[in-house]
């Protein structure tokens, strides 16, 4: 697999005394099997000490000191800290500092309390916002603008993307990921990590890649990777079980007890979700997006989709393109 013909993504991340461990490593760890798998990234740390007390008695060293001028970044991840680790001698300054630096970045990412960092900079005005479910009201206090819910584990507002913390960095990094990599090097991903995606209920774009895929059968893996690929194709069972190396009888049998779903209602819900996507990002008919997802005309793409949603196509995408 390689990324999309462009140049390197640049990653850089803010390294603060106090840093909450998983919320380095577990985004960090979606990143770097990204680039094992495709390559195409380079990420910096910077911070203002070379080095800092990090997991007990390991520390963390090779730090850049913060730049004077920083580059264009894709992506800048402020990872939490622990309150009784802040130093308060340096915690302004790096405030300031990301204050004025954040518009080099195309997306700021605060992970649990990275968020209050973003706010105390006055970067989450007037945007939706989230944090750990302990520090909802210290962040309302920092950005009283802001619109800050906790009913969610990540949310997405302009450049800044927030979320509740500790484990759900790792979501929030594979949300970023798909957004600007693809949906299959997302799934590669998540597969690498044996991971299992939960909804936010306010970005489902990704869980919708991800449903079905929480077992370890390596032929049903395979299948869906090919369905994801050729959605456009006229699937029939047939080919489904030439694809998976199976009989059909046991194909059906088999996906049904590890995806939880037939595999006709696997793809209807692949190409649904590329449907829905389609419908938020572009400005195409209908009987476009059904021939693009494979759903051959308006009428059926209609079918379906009254199967899962209870609202029309129309409905959706005018809630859809209101709210963003």
């Amino acid at each position: 697999m390689s990324l999309p013909e462009q140049s390197e993504l640049r990653v850089g991340v803010l390294m603060l005394p106090g840093q909450v461990p998983l919320d380095l490593v577990g985004p960090l760890q979606v990143l770097h099997a990204a680039q094992k798998l495709a390559g195409g990234l380079a990420i910096r740390y910077f911070g203002p000490r070379e080095s800092m007390e990090w997991l007990g008695p390991l520390t963390l060293g090779g730090i850049e000191p913060l730049p004077e001028t920083l580059e264009p970044q894709d992506l800048l991840v402020v990872p939490g800290q622990y309150r009784c680790g802040i130093d308060p001698a340096l915690q302004p300054a790096c405030v300031d500092w990301l204050r004025r630096h954040a518009g080099q970045a195309d997306t700021l990412m605060g992970i649990c309390s990275g968020s209050l960092l973003l706010a105390e900079a006055g970067l989450l005005n007037g945007r939706r916002c989230t944090t750990h479910h302990t520090l909802l009201a210290r962040l309302r206090e920092l950005a009283p603008d802001a619109r800050v819910q906790g009913d969610c584990i990540f949310i997405e507002d302009g450049p800044c993307l927030t979320s509740a913390g500790i484990s759900t960095g790792i979501d929030t990094m594979l949300h970023w990921l798909t957004r600007r990599l693809g949906h299959r090097l997302a799934l590669a991903v998540a597969r690498e990590m044996v991971l299992y995606l939960r909804r936010s209920g306010h970005e489902p774009q990704l869980a919708g890649w991800l449903a079905g895929r929480n077992h370890v059968d390596e032929r049903i893996h395979r299948l869906q990777d090919a369905l994801c690929a050729r959605l456009r194709e006229r699937w029939t069972l047939a080919g489904m079980a030439d694809a998976a190396a199976m009989s059909e009888r046991h194909l059906r049998r088999r996906f049904v007890a590890v995806a939880g779903m037939s595999p006709g209602d696997y793809l209807t819900r692949l190409r649904l979700q590329l449907a829905r996507q389609l419908m938020e990002e572009t400005p195409w008919s209908l009987a476009r997006i059904a021939g693009e997802v494979g759903l051959g005309d308006d009428r059926q793409l209609r079918r379906a989709w009254k199967r899962l949603e209870a609202e029309s196509p129309r409905e959706w995408r005018r809630r859809h393109a209101t709210s963003a």
